[in-house]
């Protein structure tokens, strides 16, 4: 089911995403009570999709360290829902290296105990990890189909949604999406 992003303020949100894409951080900080549920929406879907770093890194906190990332960063959005995407985007990228932290801790032999939850636990982040490998490549070579895959997987949008963010046809969206799958599939062989 695809993130519903909130349409109370459609245009005060425009505007601020808009001043704080031009680099005023005071529209940055006016922006967050305004779209604060929607990143909570969006960062919990992300976590359930990730499910090893939820158990470590909670909605709250990785909404902070998201929204900390865009404060230390910029943002450069072209619309309401191009943010909610660079938002995204940072919120994998910190369950990503947060599952990299996890693995490097256990290889360290850091963990304490070790039980079947702590193994179920590592192999989740080293599919978290996985993943990014394989996307990295993607993106270089193919970035509109990684920009596919993020939105349809990490986001769950629909293909529409998908064409309507990106500009790009509904058929594109479908032949990147099921490329991508077939790549990754390959890539788990």
């Amino acid at each position: 089911m695809p993130y519903e992003i909130n349409q109370t303020k459609p245009h005060q949100v425009t505007q601020l995403i808009a001043q704080a894409s031009d680099g005023d951080n005071q529209a940055l900080n006016d922006l967050i009570p305004l779209v604060y549920d929607d990143l909570k929406r969006i960062a919990s879907g992300i976590r359930h999709k990730q499910m090893a770093v939820s158990k470590t890194l909670n909605t709250t906190s990785l909404v902070n360290e998201a929204w900390l990332r865009l404060h230390k960063y910029g943002i450069k959005a072209e619309s309401r829902k191009h943010f909610f995407c660079i938002t995204a985007k940072a919120m994998r990228q910190i369950l990503i290296n947060t599952a990299r932290e996890k693995l490097a801790n256990k290889r360290a032999g850091n963990q304490v105990t070790f039980d079947d939850h702590a193994m179920a636990t590592e192999s989740e982040a080293e599919w978290i990890i996985f993943l990014d490998q394989i996307l990295q490549p993607i993106e270089q070579q193919q970035p509109r189909m990684a920009k596919v895959f993020q939105l349809k997987y990490f986001l769950g949008f629909t293909e529409p949604e998908i064409a309507e963010v990106m500009g790009i046809s509904i058929s594109s969206v479908s032949r990147d999406w099921l490329t991508v799958k077939k790549i990754i599939a390959t890539m788990l062989k």
